[in-house]
């Protein structure tokens, strides 16, 4: 029985600390990235629009934000096709970081 309370108390320990853990991450990573500013489409730097026109062509952009993710460059760009959407991520190098 003795054992059973301490296999609990560890069990709760460690869940614990890996939430705090969790939490510290999440909270250094958003450390990292500095708030969006909004840009003018026609403001996207040039190796962005290249990247934009050949691997998302059938997409309009539509709106288009600057931001500083690990002390890169990076914008966001709201795309658009009828009714769908995306969002993606580009370097100022024209590299998609990520598509959602």
């Amino acid at each position: 029985m003795k054992k059973l309370g301490l296999l609990l108390a560890f069990a709760v320990l460690s869940l614990v600390s890996t939430t705090t853990f969790a939490q510290e991450v999440k909270e250094e990573v958003q450390e990292v990235v500095q708030e969006k500013v909004e840009v003018q489409i026609s403001e996207l730097p040039e190796a962005v629009t290249k990247t934009l026109g050949e691997q998302f062509a059938e997409y309009a952009a539509e709106k288009a934000y600057k931001s500083i993710l690990d002390e890169k460059e990076v914008y966001y760009v709201k795309l658009a096709k009828g009714e769908e959407y995306i969002k993606v991520l580009i370097d100022a190098e024209g590299n998609v970081i990520e598509k959602e």
